[in-house]
């Protein structure tokens, strides 16, 4: 039989593209979106698709989204700590209701999370050069600033229930993504490496965050994804 997917942010860069991937796959998929239309029309009629409408305040929406899952993919994303996209703290507190949701969910298995290379690790560290890329690269020239710290505290808040949820968690932090063709092979690495920040394909994120939902190795981690 085959095994579900829920996913949130199924219509944003990376999502749309993990979305693809699982179907693709042959996993049942079942999605939350705010705006279906933002969807193909294969993927929307895609048999092995459940779409669900609603955001990320909708809790009612959320249970029936991840009911009978076995993997749940966090894809949720934008620009934070502007008013007119999403205030500071929108994510990390649908984080700590979807966690809570997830809880009173027996089929789920793994919850995998997705940051970003210029977070800090939930026990403080972050080497010197990816100190630098996020003051200079990251606050200074890209202003996302904000969203490296929202991910960080999403990270901390995963770290202090890891121990205490009957799932297994795994936080990516992927480095630049864009679109293209794929291709590249993409590996978790404990450190990053000169390629850290080197621009991905989502296409490719998608296929290494499909894999790593069975990937043991990456479980309770906070890997970088790079190029191979």
């Amino acid at each position: 039989m085959a095994e579900t997917i829920a996913i949130f942010g199924a219509t944003g860069g990376s999502g749309s593209e993990i979305l693809a991937e699982a179907l693709a796959q042959g996993y049942l998929v079942r999605i939350m979106v705010r705006t279906p239309s933002k969807l193909p029309e294969e993927i929307k009629c895609h048999p092995n698709l459940t779409l669900l409408e609603g955001d990320i305040a909708s809790l009612d929406t959320v249970r029936e989204t991840v009911g009978g899952a076995k993997y749940v993919i966090n894809a949720v994303g934008g620009p934070v700590g502007k008013p007119r996209d999403f205030p500071t703290g929108t994510f990390a507190a649908f984080l700590r209701d979807l966690v809570g949701v997830l809880r009173e969910t027996p089929s789920i298995q793994v919850y995998l999370h997705q940051a970003g290379c210029l977070s800090v690790h939930p026990d403080g560290t972050m080497p010197l050069a990816m100190r630098i890329a996020d003051r200079v690269l990251g606050r200074m020239i890209l202003g996302i600033g904000p969203n490296n710290d929202e991910h960080s505290v999403e990270m901390r808040y995963l770290e202090s229930v890891r121990g205490d949820v009957p799932f297994k968690i795994i936080c990516t932090r992927p480095g630049g993504l864009k679109k293209g063709a794929g291709g590249t092979e993409l590996v978790a690495s404990e450190v990053p490496t000169g390629l850290a920040l080197g621009m991905v394909d989502f296409k490719d994120l998608a296929v290494f965050t499909v894999k790593a939902l069975k990937d043991e190795s990456l479980y309770g981690k906070y890997p970088y994804v790079v190029k191979a």
